[in-house]
C-alpha cells in the first residue's frame, strides 16, 4: 500500500442539517403520548419509528441517493402513516411530509412532484370519512404546501449534489490527464536523450577501437570519455524514468476510450478515479487493457461500464459490457490475468448474464513478489 496519511475529513455544518427536520417527529410522538397505550401499540409505534429513522439516515446521512432509495423511503413513509393514523391521528401527517422530501432526492423531477401530490391527496382523505373537520385545514393546508415545496427543494439539492460530484470527477480526470501528458513529454525527452547520447557513444567506441593499436593512450582517453558520457546519460535517464514509470490506470482508461470510440462503443466510468497502491494500479491497468481488447474484438457491445472502488481494505475493479460475449471460453489473456491475481491474493470473477462482467478483487496488501508477476 502507498504510505500516505489518510485524508482529513473537514466538518461541514450543513451535513447536520437533516437533523433539524427530525423535529417534526415531535407531532406523532406527542400524539402518541396524549393518552395511555396498550403494549401492542407501544411496540408498533416505536418499531415503525425506528424503521423510519433507519431509512431517513440511509438517504440523508449515508447518501444512498437515487430512485431506488427515494422510492423505498417514500413508500415506507406512506406505510408508516397508514399504519399509525388509526392509533395516533393527524400527528402522523409528518410522515407524509417526510415522504415528499425523500422522494425529491432523486433525478426525476416529474416523479418527485407526482408522488408528492399523491401524498397531499392522502392527507386530504380523512375529510371524506369525517376524521377531520373544515377547521383542520388551518394546519393541514400549510403541511400540504410544505410537502410539495420539500419535494422540489430536495430534488434541486440532489441535482446540485450530483453536479458537484461530476465536476469533482471531471477535475480529477483533468489532473490525471495532465499528469499523463507530462509523462508523455518525459518519454519524448528520454528518446531524444538516448538517441543523441547513444550516437556519440557508438562513434567514440568505434574511434577507440581503431586507435587501440596505433595510439593506445588516445584510445584509453576515448574509452574514459565514453564512460563519462554513459554515466551522465544514466543519470539523465534515471531522472526521466522516475517521472515516466507506470502510466497508471488513468492513462489506460484514456487509451480504452480511444479504442472503444473507434469501435463505436460508449464508455461509462461510474466511479471517480482514486489513488491506488502501485501494484494494484499496475494489475488493474493490465486487466482493463485485456478486457477492452476482448470487448473491441469479440463482444459486439454498444456500451461498457467501468468502476473501481475500495472494498474491505482492498479494491474492486468491475468491467461490464452489453455485448454477446457471455460465457464463451476464456482466452490466454484472461487466464493469465487470473493467475497473476491469484498470485497476489486477488480473485477474478466472470459472469455472462446480458453481456460479460469481469470483477477483479485486489487485496489490501500484496506480497513482495507481486511486482515481478505483474511485469511478467
Amino acid at each position: 500500500m502507498t504510505a500516505c496519511p489518510p485524508a482529513r475529513r473537514t466538518f461541514n455544518f450543513w451535513q447536520l442539517f437533516p437533523l433539524f427536520w427530525l423535529m417534526f417527529l415531535a407531532y406523532p410522538i406527542l400524539g402518541f403520548f396524549d393518552h395511555a397505550r396498550p403494549p401492542g401499540e407501544w411496540l408498533l409505534f416505536w418499531g415503525v419509528l425506528a424503521g423510519f429513522l433507519a431509512v431517513y439516515a440511509q438517504v440523508f446521512f449515508f447518501r444512498r441517493a437515487g430512485t431506488r432509495w427515494a422510492l423505498a423511503g417514500w413508500a415506507y413513509s406512506l406505510l408508516a402513516y397508514a399504519v399509525l393514523f388509526p392509533a395516533v391521528g393527524g400527528g402522523v401527517t409528518a410522515f407524509l411530509i417526510y415522504g415528499g422530501s425523500i422522494i425529491g432526492y432523486q433525478a426525476r423531477v416529474s416523479l418527485a412532484l407526482w408522488l408528492a401530490v399523491f401524498n397531499v391527496m392522502v392527507m386530504a382523505l380523512p375529510f371524506y370519512n369525517g376524521s377531520y373537520a373544515l377547521e383542520d385545514l388551518a394546519w393541514l393546508g400549510p403541511n400540504m404546501v410544505f410537502t410539495l415545496v420539500a419535494a422540489y427543494a430536495n430534488h434541486a439539492s440532489y441535482r446540485r449534489t450530483v453536479a458537484d460530484q461530476r465536476l469533482a470527477q471531471v477535475q480529477l480526470e483533468k489532473e490525471k490527464l495532465a499528469a499523463d501528458a507530462e509523462r508523455e513529454r518525459i518519454a519524448r525527452d528520454l528518446h531524444d536523450i538516448l538517441g543523441h547520447t547513444l550516437s556519440v557513444i557508438v562513434l567514440k567506441s568505434e574511434l577507440a577501437s581503431r586507435l587501440t593499436e596505433r595510439d593506445p593512450k588516445r584510445a584509453a582517453a576515448e574509452i574514459r570519455e565514453v564512460e563519462r558520457i554513459s554515466r551522465e546519460a544514466l543519470q539523465e535517464v534515471r531522472s526521466a524514468v522516475r517521472g515516466y514509470q507506470g502510466s497508471g490506470l488513468s492513462a489506460e482508461l484514456a487509451r480504452a476510450k480511444v479504442a472503444l470510440d473507434a469501435a463505436g462503443v460508449k464508455l461509462n466510468v461510474t466511479t471517480p478515479l482514486t489513488e491506488l497502491p502501485a501494484q494494484t494500479e499496475a494489475s488493474a491497468a493490465m486487466l482493463l487493457r485485456e478486457a477492452v481488447t476482448n470487448i473491441v474484438r469479440h463482444a459486439r457491445a454498444r456500451e461498457v461500464w467501468i468502476s473501481i472502488a475500495p472494498v474491505g481494505g482492498g479494491h474492486r475493479l468491475t468491467v461490464r459490457d452489453d455485448g454477446v460475449g457471455g460465457l464463451a471460453p476464456e482466452g490466454s489473456g484472461l487466464t493469465g490475468m487470473r493467475e497473476r491475481l491469484r498470485a497476489i491474493g486477488g480473485t477474478l470473477e466472470r459472469r455472462g448474464e446480458g453481456g460479460t462482467t469481469l470483477t477483479a478483487q485486489f487485496p489490501a496488501a500484496q506480497g513482495p513478489g507481486a511486482g515481478e508477476l505483474v511485469r511478467a
